[in-house]
């Protein structure tokens, strides 16, 4: 137990030194580019801290295991949801876009019925995990269309007298050590973690929809909690949003190139459903308003529900 906790520790702080660095980072390449930090949150940092997801879900399937790998997928959205924004909500302010954030909320909704519909009709044809991977480049097109339009609209004064910058090898080298940083801590802690939850003789399905979902959420959290210390609201947002939206198409587009087996319980289809369905209508209902802080008790309420009915199950 002792060298668990240490190899615990040590993908901790990977991932809070990688993820701490990525994010500025992040915050740099939209000065560069002059785009909303919200369409680098979903597209740069969304990826980034994916990575965990892809490195878990993607060592499952190969091991045949489809609860963990599903599981995970899942179980990261939903913590995305039910803890790591309100844990944003609670450390700062959060203040929601008018444009953009309302059009990728639209865009979460239909890639998260999506998903739902190849699981449970045609979880073992590798065509639709090619067309869940061809619509996250898609997706990722359309972001950077938006950004362009952003950049000379609702954006424009934003960057007006922001300072010059350009990228430089040193640049493109930290991106990707900071990238092997994030995946390589990453899988280090997963790793602690599910050495110590199979201790108590837990499902892989419980596990992926839990634990290691709560472990492979922690670059969403580590970026979500530098953002707001930066103040960079949107940033956090778009964080948030964008894992979602990649976790199930890249990650489960890949996931889905092998043959699996639906073994996610309705209830935690349900689960998916209902919090996706809370971020959309907090997006909507407080377009351009800051949340209150009730709006993080409630969703942190139901995260903490989400964790006791799983892991009593």
């Amino acid at each position: 137990m002792p060298f668990l906790i240490l190899q615990f520790s040590l993908g901790l702080f990977l991932l809070l030194v990688s993820t701490q660095y990525f994010v500025r980072l992040a915050e740099k390449i939209s000065q560069i580019l002059k785009i909303s930090p919200l369409i680098v949150g979903i597209t740069v940092v969304a990826i980034g801290t994916s990575l965990p997801e892809l490195a878990v879900s993607l060592t499952s399937v190969v091991k045949h295991d489809s609860g963990l790998a599903l599981g995970n997928i899942i179980g990261s959205n939903i913590v995305n949801i039910l803890l790591v924004l309100p844990i944003g909500l609670f450390i700062g302010n959060l203040k929601i876009g008018t444009t953009k954030t309302q059009q990728n909320a639209v865009i979460l909704s239909l890639v998260t019925f999506a998903f739902f519909l190849c699981i449970l009709f045609g979880s073992s044809t590798p065509f639709l995990g090619i067309a869940l991977i061809g619509s996250a480049i898609l997706v990722t097109v359309l972001e950077y269309r938006m950004a362009s339009f952003g950049s000379t609209h609702e954006d424009a004064k934003k960057f007006t007298h922001s300072k010059k910058g350009s990228f430089s090898i040193g640049t493109g080298i930290l991106s990707v050590l900071l990238f092997v940083g994030i995946m390589s801590g990453s899988i280090i802690l997963v790793d602690a973690v599910e050495k110590i939850a199979l201790l108590t003789n837990t499902s892989t399905t419980i596990l992926g929809l839990t634990l290691t979902a709560i472990a492979t959420s922690l670059p969403e959290l580590l970026a979500t909690i530098f953002s707001q210390k930066d103040g960079h609201s949107k940033l956090t947002i778009g964080n948030i949003l964008g894992s979602n939206i990649y976790n199930l198409l890249m990650v489960g587009g890949v996931v889905l190139l092998f043959p699996i087996s639906n073994t996610i319980a309705i209830k935690d289809w349900s689960w998916l459903a209902v919090s996706t369905i809370l971020l959309v209508g907090i997006i909507f209902t407080y377009k351009g308003k800051k949340l209150p802080r009730w709006i993080g008790v409630l969703l942190m309420l139901l995260g903490l529900a989400y964790l006791f009915f799983n892991s009593a199950g």
